[in-house]
Parts: C-alpha cells; sequence; structure tokens
C-alpha cells in the first residue's frame, strides 16, 4: 500500500474541494448568462409582440420576425410564415402558449411543426387570444446564446495560479503536522520511559520494605527471642510497614497528578486552616523534637484550588523539615507577598541544608540527597516531587535554596 504523506493529502483534500467549488461557480455563471441571454431576446420578442397586438401587418417589423395570432379557441388566424394557414392545426398545445395560459406570456426554444425548423417563441395572452412571436434560432442566435469564454479562461488562470498556492499552504500545514506529530510521538515515549523508570524505581523502593518486614517476621517467628529483642523487632516492622504506606499513598497521589488532573475538584480554599491542620497532625513530632514552628500566614489567605493538593503541598514540606532538619530547629510558614495573580509563600528552617550540588534535584522523584536526608528518615522519595506537581498544577512555581547561614528554604506560588 502506497504511503502519502500528510502534504499530499492535505493537498488533495483542498484540490478536490477547490475543483467543485470552481466548477460550481463556472456552472453557474454559465447558466446565468445562458437565461440573461435568452431573457433579453425574450424582451425584444415582447416588444414585437405589442406592436403586432396593434397592428400585426405593421411594415416596421423586421423581415426574419415570424408574427403568429391565435384566438382563444387556439385556432391560427394570421402567420406572416404560412400561406395557407386552414392547415395548420390546434395551437393550444404549443408549451409557449400552455405557459402563456398560465402565467400570461411564455417562451420556448424547439422546432416548428408547421415549417420544420427551429425558432425561438415568445407567446403573449391578449383580450382575443395570443399574439406570438418568434425569431429562427440559426447559427447567429446560437452563438449569441452561448455563455462568453472569457470568464471560463479567467476561472482557468485562476485555477492554475490558486493550485500553486494549495500547494505551496498544503506543504507548510503537511510540515507542521509532521512537526506535531513528532512532538506528540517524542512526549508519548518520554511519557513511556518516565512510567517505565518510574515503575522500576516504585519496584526498586517497594523492595527495602517488604523484605524489612519480611526479615523481621521470621526473626519474630523464633521461638526462643527474648522478650526485649521481640519488642524490638516489632517496632521495625511497625515502622517499615508504616514507611510502605506512605510510599503507596505517594505513589498513588504522583499517578493522579501525572495522569488525571480533571480528577482533582477546585474549590475555595482557607489557607492558613489548612496549615493549622498539619501542624496539629504533626504535633506530636514537633515536640518530640523540640521543634518551633512559627505561623505568621494571614487568617484571610484563600485561593481557588484543590483542598487535598494544598494540604498535601504545606504537609510534605513541613514533613520534610520535621525528618530531616534535626531537632531543636525553628520551622517557619511565611507569606512573603502577593500581587493580583499570584500568593507567594516560603516554608524554612534552621537545620542542617542541603548539598549545594543537590538542590536543582531534590524535586525529582525518588531522589534522596546524602547527609541528613537519606532513606534512613523513612522518607518515600516521592514528597517533594508532589510538591512540585501540586504547586503545577495550581498554576505557580516552586524553588529551593540553603539560607545565608544554616537551614534549608522552599519559596513557591500559588494563584489565587
Amino acid at each position: 500500500m502506497i504511503k502519502i504523506d500528510y502534504r499530499t493529502r492535505l493537498f488533495l483534500y483542498f484540490f478536490i474541494v477547490f475543483i467543485v467549488f470552481t466548477g460550481t461557480v463556472v456552472w453557474y455563471q454559465q447558466v446565468r448568462e445562458k437565461q440573461y441571454k435568452r431573457h433579453l431576446i425574450e424582451e425584444q420578442l415582447s416588444i414585437y409582440c405589442n406592436i403586432a397586438e396593434k397592428d400585426y401587418h405593421d411594415n416596421s417589423l423586421p423581415g426574419n420576425i415570424r408574427i403568429t395570432v391565435i384566438n382563444n379557441g387556439g385556432e391560427v388566424i394570421y402567420d406572416n410564415n404560412i400561406g395557407d394557414i386552414d392547415e395548420m392545426e390546434n395551437h393550444f398545445s404549443r408549451p409557449e402558449i400552455k405557459e402563456a395560459i398560465v402565467n400570461g406570456s411564455g417562451s420556448d426554444i424547439r422546432r416548428s411543426e408547421s415549417v420544420g425548423v427551429p425558432f425561438v417563441y415568445y407567446a403573449k395572452k391578449v383580450e382575443s387570444g395570443f399574439i406570438r412571436a418568434a425569431l429562427p434560432y440559426d447559427v447567429e442566435i446560437k452563438n449569441f446564446l452561448q455563455a462568453g469564454r472569457s470568464f471560463i479562461i479567467l476561472a482557468l488562470s485562476l485555477f492554475v495560479i490558486s493550485i500553486f498556492f494549495l500547494w505551496q499552504i498544503a506543504t507548510r500545514f503537511g510540515r507542521d503536522i509532521s512537526r506535531l506529530k513528532a512532538d506528540v510521538l517524542a512526549q508519548q515515549k518520554a511519557r513511556m520511559d518516565l512510567k517505565s523508570e518510574m515503575t522500576n524505581s516504585i519496584a526498586h523502593e517497594l523492595r527495602t520494605p517488604v523484605s524489612a518486614i519480611r526479615g523481621y517476621a521470621e526473626t519474630l517467628l523464633e521461638e526462643d527471642l527474648p522478650e526485649n529483642k521481640r519488642i524490638a523487632f516489632t517496632r521495625r516492622t511497625y515502622d517499615a510497614a508504616v514507611r510502605l504506606s506512605d510510599l503507596l499513598r505517594d505513589v498513588a497521589l504522583l499517578s493522579k497528578l501525572g495522569e488525571a488532573d480533571q480528577l482533582f475538584k477546585k474549590e475555595k480554599v482557607f489557607v492558613s486552616e489548612i496549615v493549622k491542620d498539619v501542624i496539629e497532625e504533626f504535633a506530636g513530632k514537633i515536640n518530640e523534637n523540640s521543634v518551633k514552628v512559627e505561623n505568621s500566614l494571614p487568617q484571610n489567605i484563600t485561593i481557588i484550588g484543590n483542598q487535598t493538593l494544598i494540604y498535601s503541598i504545606f504537609r510534605n514540606l513541613i514533613e520534610n523539615s520535621l525528618k530531616h532538619a534535626g531537632k531543636w530547629i525553628t520551622l517557619k510558614i511565611e507569606l512573603t507577598s502577593e500581587d493580583s495573580e499570584f500568593y507567594f509563600f516560603s516554608v524554612s528552617d534552621t537545620g542542617i541544608g542541603v548539598d549545594e550540588n543537590y538542590l536543582n534535584r531534590i524535586f525529582e522523584r525518588f531522589f534522596r540527597v546524602n547527609g541528613g536526608r537519606s532513606r534512613e528518615d523513612g522518607g518515600s522519595g516521592l514528597g517533594l516531587s508532589i510538591v512540585r506537581h501540586a504547586i503545577m498544577y495550581h498554576g505557580g512555581t516552586v524553588a529551593a535554596s540553603n539560607q545565608n547561614n544554616t537551614g534549608f528554604k522552599v519559596t513557591f506560588s500559588l494563584r489565587k
């Protein structure tokens, strides 16, 4: 099967549409021109009928004009081309007479049954019957009634020029479509590669807590295991299960963000209330690590967004500081500024900070930095990636930096 490229396919579509349109216009113009010229002849014959109505013996009528007078019974009472009118048949069946009976006048082009040559007929209804004028349908009249060729020549010239431009347009559109198709295929491949990479990463990440739970469970099955060790391994099993649960939760949320944004309903969200709920959720961890929380968000901050995602943004950022920044830190949640479209927030801590070499990668899926912020802290490696996608969903941007002295800071914007 021959494969036709987009340029040729578009050109053929345009060509077919254009040729049908052009053909229709030319045909319509030809028909209208013929009708117009025939109407001119009929108007002239109508004038001859008016003259003949007054005196059909009028010598001012052209010699090639045939005048026929017909009474209301259809009998011919005069015909300047026929010597013996008594031999002529009844004319009620003639098309132009039938039309004149209905409309007051009628016309036809046909071969005369009386004379045997073709005529252009025009009949007019009068009080005493009908007056009919006829003009021989000879070569001169035929040529006159034909549509002019100038319009056809003009149409063909425009057609050829248009074909050239159609080819140029089809070439440009074909190039654009091919480029768009290549972009779509590249995006699809990138998504497939990302899915494959994420699947492999998830499998790797799941292996750690699952293996830990299995190992701890096998140890707990030992009958002679001391009670203190049994309690320790039970605690480790619980921690691994919690980490596995968090990982599955984060993977599910990230998958929805990447593939089904329409699932998240937007509504009026009170940001300060959400932050208070997050702080309350981590109250135990905050007290355990002696963390000072400074929440300076105004009470009246509202945005049109998804409550679950906004909660996830602040939850992951606050949890990130609580897990990785260390103890006795200060955690700040601030509204730094706003404009007509956006609120600008920051979440910062006075902890150990992040190596500058890793700052541009911390929002990647499953990426963990060395040192304090590692797998041993129990993170899934997806929290900050979820933060980035949730912020992008709300039309904002996000950036991470180390503070001048010490600590880690995330600044981001959310559309109002």
